[in-house]
């Protein structure tokens, strides 16, 4: 065999035996050095790398799992003014990544912000913040709000004059709920004239009438015919006049006292004023008091601010209720009718079922006994001796 034919021979055989190791490789799983995956073995407790760090750098920290939270959001657009119900909320999820969850400033219970009022429009979706919500309606000053915002929805507000005695001792506060008195003085009317009875009349003198005299005889109240006992005569009997001493009738007013309006919101007790004037006027007072400290040589202690409490002897009070109650309030004041206010406990939602009160009434249920006639009395009369009243000082204008 010649020199050639067998290095060519040898080459061959070569290059079959890389090709057979490298089909088995492939098809065996095995590697070039005859070592498997799975033939590495690692102490106890330990799971084999996938990517092997490189010597003398610290092992990678694995990142946290991101955490989502329910909190509470507006189920729609809220405008300002909204008082928060149940029905108007929801639950959704959001990252503990988020700004204001890690502030404090989002709700995770409903029942925290239900009843309480947003100063600013909420879009729907978006989660109620603790910034948003009116505190009370006593805080009106911490955000420069408008007691408008405090009337609730379907509801007016309207004030009226109250002195120490219509106003519960001005015991009520901005929140409390009150019911409203009204008393009533009821008399006839001549259905055509629309005027008081008795009517009244002129008698003409028929025989004056024939000879062209004057034939009006003097003003009198229209009355009936009754039987004069005392000179067996029939006579005309009618009212008493009045305390001026001319004919007009004094009628006696029958009173009539009824529950009129239940469970109106009290807004406000006292003059209402705008919050931004009270605090331009606390802004003045103290640099009008800084620059009399920096002129003078006595210091001058630093101005009390302004109260934000109610007045101590307020004359108005301002109320929440449906519009046709502020119908009857406003009617009831033109009219001059007695008003008086019950102040009723907090969270008590009775709706009373009441029977008007007058002296009839009183008597037939048994409530008022008329005195029998006596013998005796007391002098002075009860008509002489003045009803006990504040002084004009003391009380409210």
């Amino acid at each position: 065999m010649r020199l050639r034919t067998f290095l060519l021979l040898f080459v061959v055989i070569v290059l079959l035996a890389v090709v057979a190791v490298l089909v088995y490789v492939r098809f065996a799983g095995g590697s070039l050095a005859g070592i498997t995956p799975g033939d590495v073995q690692l102490p106890s407790g330990e799971q084999p790398s996938e990517t092997p760090s490189e010597p003398g750098l610290p092992p990678p920290t694995a990142t946290p799992a991101t955490q989502y939270l329910s909190v509470v959001v507006a189920s729609r657009t809220l405008p300002i003014g909204t008082i928060l119900r149940p029905e108007l909320l929801h639950y959704e999820t959001r990252p503990d990544s988020n700004i204001a969850l890690q502030g404090g400033y989002v709700f995770t219970d409903i029942d925290a912000v239900v009843g309480q009022m947003v100063k600013t429009e909420v879009v729907e979706g978006q989660a109620i913040l603790a910034p948003m919500l009116a505190v009370s309606p006593t805080d009106l000053a911490a955000f420069g709000s408008d007691l408008a915002l405090y009337v609730d929805q379907g509801k007016v507000a309207i004030a009226f004059p109250i002195n120490r005695y219509s106003g519960a001792a001005y015991a009520m506060r901005p929140g409390d709920a009150v019911d409203v008195l009204m008393s009533l003085p009821i008399v006839r009317l001549d259905p055509e004239f629309n005027t008081k009875l008795p009517n009244v009349t002129q008698r003409v003198d028929d025989l004056a009438l024939a000879e062209g005299r004057y034939f009006l005889f003097p003003d009198s109240l229209e009355g009936r015919l009754e039987l004069v006992e005392q000179i067996d005569l029939v006579g005309e009997v009618s009212g008493p006049l009045s305390d001026q001493g001319d004919s007009k009738s004094t009628q006696v007013q029958r009173r009539a006292t009824q529950l009129t309006i239940q469970q109106a919101t009290v807004l406000w007790v006292g003059t209402w004023r705008d919050p931004r004037e009270l605090a331009q006027q606390a802004a003045a007072a103290a640099a009008a008091a800084e620059l009399a400290s920096q002129t003078s040589e006595i210091p001058v202690p630093t101005p009390t601010p302004l109260p934000e409490r109610l007045d101590a002897t307020p004359d108005v009070i301002i109320l929440s209720i449906p519009a046709q109650d502020a119908l009857a309030l406003k009617w009831s004041l033109e009219r001059g009718i007695n008003i008086t206010l019950a102040l009723r406990s907090p969270g008590d939602t009775t709706v009373f079922s009441t029977v008007t009160v007058s002296l009839p009434q009183m008597v037939e249920q048994g409530a008022l006994r008329i005195p029998e006639k006596s013998e005796y009395g007391i002098e002075p009369s009860m008509r002489d001796i003045p009803f006990p009243t504040l002084d004009e000082a003391e009380q409210a204008p």
